[in-house]
């Protein structure tokens, strides 16, 4: 199976990646090159309310993408990649404004929504905001936590988050080095206690450090884990968040590797958050 790349800014003109179509194609030529199949252009929805985008764009962007793609790929015999969409909204308290209707763009029109962290302090009501996600059946995919300084203090914090459902998804860079020594001793050490779900290269352009490569990294994780986890990370979890399923995990330990299920609700609509998430997040918040 190719790789999902479930983090991209590859669509022109919404944020900071690239400014035109052109450079689009470029990056999603060069992801394809490098072995990746499918890409989710994630923009920043917090650049589009800004600039008043519809999130209807979104959807327009990635069509014309995918139709050059296609055609690039039929006359050139070259490998190509699909663009589907979602978006990346910023963790803080105005998510909880979000419901479980079109009001939230998710990966591929599922449960599953990008959120990203700060990098340095988290806000108080973190475990609430994301909590509070949970209680609207949008699954929390939290974007590149080994940059977050407060869980590179403290895994287990992100480990809690993941108990309850959170999925993780690590950069690229930050397994490369490319993002510094801390986030890359952070990455290393959430694949190797099991709680990352996927690695994507948050690509913004065709250079370093968020370029749409995944290869190295893949190498990376192979070195760390073992190349089986190394194709969860990279192709099996990402499709299976894409079709709307909560994936397994590897919990990794020194003297074996063993297979565990993540422990998070059934993701449809008709099944009930555990009373346990419920009655821990359905505090006022502050």
């Amino acid at each position: 199976m190719p790789r999902v790349d479930i983090h991209a800014h590859i669509l022109p003109g919404l944020d900071d990646g690239p400014a035109t179509v052109e450079e689009s194609l470029a990056i999603a030529r060069m992801a394809a090159h490098d072995g990746t199949s499918v890409i989710v252009a994630t923009p920043h929805y917090r650049d589009m309310e800004l600039e008043h985008q519809s999130g209807r764009i979104v959807r327009e962007l990635a069509d014309t993408l995918n139709a050059a793609l296609q055609i690039e790929a039929v006359r050139r015999n070259s490998p190509s990649v699909r663009i589907f969409t979602g978006m990346s909204y910023r963790l803080d308290t105005s998510l909880q404004d979000l419901d479980n209707s079109e009001s939230a763009i998710t990966l591929n029109q599922t449960r599953f929504l990008l959120v990203e962290p700060p990098f340095n302090r988290l806000p108080t009501n973190a475990e609430d905001v994301l909590g509070r996600l949970l209680i609207q059946r949008l699954v929390p995919v939290l974007a590149h936590p080994e940059r977050n300084i407060e869980f590179q203090r403290d895994p287990k914090r992100l480990q809690r988050l993941v108990d309850d459902g959170v999925i993780v998804q690590v950069a690229a860079g930050s397994l490369t080095g490319m993002n510094g020594s801390s986030a890359r001793r952070a990455a290393e050490g959430f694949i190797q206690r099991g709680i990352t779900h996927a690695v994507s290269s948050e690509m913004h352009s065709e250079r370093s450090p968020r370029s749409p490569n995944l290869s190295s990294a893949f190498d990376a994780v192979s070195g760390l884990v073992g190349e089986r986890e190394a194709i969860n990370l990279f192709e099996t979890n990402p499709d299976m968040l894409l079709g709307g399923r909560a994936p397994q995990l590897e919990r990794i330990t020194r003297r074996r590797l063993r297979r565990s299920w993540m422990r998070m609700q059934n993701i449809e609509i008709n099944n009930p958050v555990s009373d346990r998430i419920r009655r821990r997040w359905l505090r006022p918040f502050r």
